[in-house]
């Protein structure tokens, strides 16, 4: 049987992906890009990366969601992304293109907010699929 906390975890971890921005971050939550070996801190800036990618840089969003796992401090959630490219963003300029790319969020919860997420993505493909890579 599921505990109301990771019904509210999963709730929660798909808000991510939606664009938005109401999603209950901790004051001093940080996002860790690791694909990037970068990290975000702060409700606004981590609400400003995810709401840039997920709203403002693609259009014709499509999200297929592979795995989505909750408990009382966790989620996980894989998904494929595709859409395509509008707007520049993560300080990648904008090529018009369509992408499609496997993401993986580790969210971490305490007092029914997320104070860490861990993101994975291959940014060789993503940079591939913009035009800037090899």
């Amino acid at each position: 049987m599921q505990t109301q906390e990771a019904a509210h975890n999963r709730q929660i971890a798909l808000q991510l992906v939606d664009g938005n921005t109401a999603v209950p971050l901790s004051p001093t939550v940080i996002l860790q890009d690791h694909a990037q070996s970068a990290s975000v801190s702060g409700q606004e800036a981590v609400a400003t990366f995810l709401h840039t990618f997920f709203r403002d840089a693609f259009v014709e969003v499509a999200l297929e969601i592979h795995t989505l796992l909750a408990d009382r401090e966790t989620a996980t959630l894989s998904l494929s992304f595709s859409g395509r490219q509008i707007a520049p963003f993560w300080g990648l300029p904008c090529t018009g293109r369509f992408i499609t790319l496997s993401l993986a969020f580790i969210c971490r919860f305490h007092a029914r907010q997320i104070v860490k997420i861990e993101l994975y993505y291959d940014a060789g493909t993503l940079l591939r699929q913009l035009g800037l890579a090899l």
